[in-house]
């Protein structure tokens, strides 16, 4: 169309509806007819598949170094859009290829790992997969999005990119066959060391990293902290080093450890700290043997010779050291022989033994108050000390003596719970020292006599008492006698007026006078053999009055000394 600027031309043109355009000279004019109408439109605007704005990425990794373990997920998330505004599925497939189904999920061509719910456009969606014993170590994955649409579409696939891309990694667990120990049915003993070996492997190789490896550990009781003993060290016997296959620890039972049977928990752990699926936390348990206590340090006195005490008993002092590879709270008794030597202990090892003079048999010992003491647990040695009250008859072994050739030595014997004993000689003994001692009669009376008479000796007494451990002879002395001993200024009888004899049937003719010179007599006292009936011999006195004696109460002192008598009249 065209215009032409006219005076008076009129244009008609005919128009959709009804109206006529006037043209004027000079200007428009729009006349609009009375009459109108509708006009229909339409289009049509297809189906847009969904978009990813996200790529898809797995939640967490799951790689060779960050493997997903079997029974746990793997979480695939992406973002996709959809321009027409439709809810959408993720779906991740074993391969390539997809179906979209109208309004329904999607269908992978090889399979699904996971689909989705169907999820707003725009906002992530995400499924999961649960790591199969059977899924293979290393899984491609494919992704797509496809709409929730009556005429559904799906996107162009996407894998992903980086450690989070495909394809996705598990981790299987470990296989533990079995678990044995080096320790077997006849148990063992402490110190000695129990290993456990196990016939085991790894399905997993790691081709694209560090191909796996698997660690043994032992616990004490059943339990775990993540891949350790839940007690902690305390509770752990051992852990090996990471292997290929089959691992082994070792364990070193402490001295002072009790005889029973210990539990022993295995756990088999790979690298990236599965466990094994079967024989998890088998006990392989192992006993350790009961040992025989052993006696060492064996003393007696302290080493040295021992010194008796008249008429009553000596403490000697008896000590050993007591070790007990099962623990020093293993012990059930511990006693001490003490006896002479030549009779040796399997003469002195029981009490029916016992003789005062040479046996001292089953003495009870107790553990020392200070010093080496039972603390418990696996301590194995602790100290005992025993008292022998010996009695003063004691044989001795110096010279002159019964037995010069003999010392006094001690045994002492432990035994542990199971009655499992030794015991142990002391090595050096001791001299069991001579004990020279005797009680006797504090006085003589010599009655009321005239001049020129004597008494009668045979009831005129003085009895030695042998209240040591060695016959007896006697020296015997006196001093003149006197009204006013010890001064003697007045009257006196003399000395030699006095005499003894060892026989009752003595008379005082026959006797020998006592002289102010210690004469020996040969008193032969046996030795006491029994404190209850102590060895005793008499000594007879006589005494003449001489003529010019004056009447009075005449005193003296007589002087006996106990000497060793000779073996031969012990």
């Amino acid at each position: 169309m065209y215009r032409k600027k006219l005076k008076k031309i009129i244009y008609v043109l005919r128009l959709t509806g009804t109206f006529l355009l006037i043209l004027n000279s000079g200007f428009y004019q729009v006349v609009l007819a009375q009459d109108s109408e509708t006009v229909s439109t339409s289009v049509t605007v297809g189906n847009s598949a969904p978009s990813f704005t996200v790529t898809p990425f797995e939640t967490p990794e799951s790689s060779g170094t960050s493997p997903t373990d079997v029974g746990e997920q793997v979480t695939f998330q992406a973002r996709g859009s959809d321009s027409n505004g439709d809810s959408y599925y993720l779906a991740i497939c074993k391969g390539t290829g997809i179906t979209a189904n109208n309004n329904s999920q999607p269908t992978c061509t090889a399979g699904a790992w996971c689909v989705s719910d169907p999820t707003a456009s725009g906002e992530d969606a995400t499924c999961s997969h649960t790591a199969l014993q059977g899924d293979a170590e290393s899984n491609d994955w494919v992704a797509y999005v496809c709409d929730h649409n009556g005429a559904s579409a799906c996107s162009g696939l996407s894998t992903g990119s980086g450690d989070t891309g495909s394809p996705f990694k598990v981790n299987h667990p470990p296989i533990l066959n079995t678990i044995n120990n080096t320790v077997g049915v006849g148990g063992t003993d402490p110190g000695h060391t129990v290993t456990w070996t196990t016939n085991s492997s790894t399905l997993d190789n790691d081709e694209d990293t560090v191909a796996d490896t698997i660690t043994l550990v032992i616990c004490k009781t059943a339990g775990l902290s993540g891949t350790a003993c839940d007690g902690g060290v305390e509770d752990t016997y051992c852990s090996s080093s990471a292997v290929a296959n089959n691992p082994s620890c070792s364990y070193q039972i402490p001295v002072g450890t009790a005889d029973q049977s210990y539990s022993a928990y295995a756990y088999l752990f790979d690298n990236h700290g599965l466990g094994a699926s079967a024989n998890q936390e088998t006990d392989s348990s192992y006993t350790v043997n009961n040992v025989a206590p052993v006696v060492s340090s064996v003393t007696v006195n302290g080493g040295s010779d021992i010194t008796l005490t008249e008429n009553t008993t000596t403490a000697v002092a008896l000590t050993a050291t007591i070790t007990d590879n099962n623990g020093c709270s293993d012990l059930s008794s511990v006693i001490a022989s003490l006896y002479r030597s030549d009779l040796g202990y399997s003469a002195c090892d029981i009490n029916a033994e016992d003789d005062d003079n040479n046996c001292y048999a089953e003495i009870s010992c107790t553990e020392v108050v200070a010093g080496n003491t039972c603390v418990g647990g696996t301590d194995a040695s602790v100290g005992y000390e025993c008292t022998v009250n010996v009695q003063y008859h004691a044989d001795p072994t110096t010279a002159s003596t019964e037995y010069p050739d003999s010392t006094w030595k001690d045994t002492i014997k432990a035994t542990d719970d199971d009655a499992v004993a030794h015991n142990l000689e002391v090595t050096t003994g001791v001299e069991m020292n001579t004990l020279i001692a005797f009680d006797v009669t504090a006085s003589i009376g010599y009655g009321n006599l005239s001049v020129g008479q004597t008494n009668d000796m045979s009831s005129t007494t003085t009895i030695v008492t042998a209240t040591g451990n060695v016959g007896l002879d006697q020296e015997l002395s006196g001093t003149n006698m006197c009204t006013d001993y010890p001064g003697c200024a007045g009257s006196t009888i003399a000395v030699g007026s006095q005499k003894w004899a060892l026989s009752s049937a003595t008379g005082y003719g026959g006797a020998t006078a006592l002289t102010g010179i210690a004469d020996e007599a040969e008193l032969n006292c046996l030795k006491t053999t029994s404190s209850g009936t102590p060895q005793t011999k008499s000594t007879y006195w006589g005494l003449l009055i001489p003529d010019g004696t004056p009447p009075g109460t005449f005193t003296g002192e007589n002087t006996i000394t106990a000497k060793l008598g000779e073996t031969a009249n012990w």
